[in-house]
């Protein structure tokens, strides 16, 4: 398979993983120039028709899931040797689980920032009809210096889910997939698929986050009765020396209340719960997403006044250098400094004009094009296998073409966003620089005012200007 082109799509790289259900690659989409994970699955599944119903509607589900912690699923479809395939979103990064195996445990201020993020991406999903049914720290990546979360498999564990060692049938007649560490009460006795479940599962990737491994431990069969009976211990009483909140210590209880009736009953006043926790960490201006309200660090009265200051600093002193000029002053560094200042000042204010513009147009288009070129490639996977069916649907053929169309639009944009943000990239470092060049015109101006003032501070057009700048000036900071 490495080194071969999938589907006319797709160059395989490499092989990411494989289990009991099919293998995992790391591909280049050729048209887009981007990897993407492809999860193949065995030949012998498509012989059965309940489960190509089920990949379908499973697979249709998850697509709809738009959330910045949540694996997205571009596309599906079938091979030409009968295989299904699932095309993913590839994070690279670590597992919750190996980073746990890593350090033994997290400590309460990292434990947060992942369940924040765990919590939300659930509350996305469970508000649009679908339930994980196998969280655990293996399906939890993590992304980056800031350890972005990246949820795997959301929905997909009930097409998918025996790809997974941990993973075991609870049920003959009715098949409930799952890992046992991580399974609600409700879901070992194989009833329904509860959203709280998930919740439920919440709590113990958090009890294991913060203790290092989960609050039931032994056989299948010894864990499952755990999670029927057995009241789990608070994570503080197992981690004394980590300082665990009480408020952390009761988020993570709820969600492992046995009966769902008493648990948190959405993921998102979990989220709500876990904010309130101290230490619970700020989330960092550049991480603002549309589906997490992020809101803005407030600015301290310190930094506030001290912005004061030197906004009143450098108003005070133009002042006086264009009183100076206007009394007729003739110093030559005096001129040339008043002018490059009106210079650098009407650049830096077209930098960030243009900033502001084109962060404008880049912010609307990254709302549309991700969506758009995943829903148009998804549908256009649909009708691909509707077209490979017997006696395909009258006029399929055209619907593909026009959809093929339309996605090479989208792709066209997602170049012209690529080209805005390459602009926007270098309109900021010019407006850096400018920025630099204006602070530092300001210094040399400050300089030349100083040797020019003396002799003209009892002028009475300029005294009182002479009087604000040198009391501007004794307010600055280190004065």
């Amino acid at each position: 398979m490495i080194g071969t082109i999938l589907h006319d799509r797709w160059r395989i790289l490499s092989e990411l993983g494989r289990g009991g259900m099919g293998e995992v690659y790391l591909a280049e989409h050729i048209a887009l120039g981007r990897k993407e994970a492809i999860k193949i699955l065995k030949a012998s599944l498509a012989i059965d028709k309940t489960f190509v119903s089920r990949f379908r509607r499973e697979a249709r589900a998850v697509n709809r899931l738009r959330h910045p912690n949540i694996i997205a699923v571009y596309d599906f479809g079938q091979l030409n040797d009968n295989r299904f395939y699932l095309s993913m979103e590839y994070a690279h990064g670590e597992s919750v689980y190996r980073a746990l195996k890593a350090t033994g445990f997290f400590d309460a201020g990292r434990a947060l920032h992942v369940l924040g993020q765990l919590a939300y991406a659930v509350h996305h999903a469970h508000s649009r009809g679908v339930v994980h049914r196998d969280l655990k720290p293996d399906n939890l990546i993590l992304v980056g210096e800031d350890e972005t979360l990246k949820v795997l498999d959301f929905g997909v564990a009930k097409i998918v889910a025996s790809d997974h060692d941990e993973s075991m049938a609870l049920s003959n007649t009715n098949l409930v997939w799952g890992s046992p560490r991580y399974m609600s009460p409700e879901r070992v006795r194989g009833v329904g698929d509860d959203p709280r479940s998930d919740i439920y599962a919440i709590g113990v990737i958090g009890f294991e986050l913060l203790v290092g491994a989960p609050p039931f431990e032994g056989t299948s069969d010894e864990v499952i009765r755990a999670h029927l009976k057995q009241k789990p211990e608070a994570p503080s009483v197992w981690r004394p020396e980590l300082n665990i909140p009480p408020e952390l210590d009761a988020v993570v209880l709820k969600c492992m209340a046995k009966k769902p009736e008493d648990r948190f009953q959405t993921a998102a006043d979990v989220f709500a719960a876990l904010n309130k926790v101290p230490g619970y960490p700020s989330p960092k201006p550049e991480a603002r997403r549309r589906y997490v309200p992020v809101p803005r660090r407030p600015v301290s009265l310190e930094e506030t006044q001290e912005s004061v200051v030197y906004s009143n600093l450098r108003g005070a002193l133009r002042q006086v250098a264009e009183a100076l000029l206007d009394r007729g002053v003739n110093d030559t560094e005096l001129v040339s400094g008043v002018a490059a200042l009106r210079d650098h000042e009407q650049t830096l204010a077209g930098l960030e004009a243009a900033q502001d513009a084109l962060e404008h147009e880049a912010a609307a288009m990254r709302q549309t094009i991700g969506d758009r070129e995943q829903s148009l490639r998804f549908a256009l996977g649909e009708l691909q296998f509707a077209a490979s069916q017997p006696n395909p649907p009258e006029g399929v053929t055209e619907q593909i073409r026009e959809l093929e169309a339309r996605l090479a639009t989208a792709i066209a944009n997602g170049e012209k966003l690529r080209g805005l943000e390459h602009n926007l990239s270098t309109v900021r470092e010019l407006r850096g620089n400018a920025l630099e060049k204006l602070i530092s015109t300001y210094d040399e101006l400050e300089h030349h005012v100083d040797v020019v003032l003396p002799t003209h501070a009892t002028d009475p057009s300029i005294q009182p200007l002479a009087q604000r700048l040198a009391l501007v000036k004794a307010r600055r900071p280190g004065a």
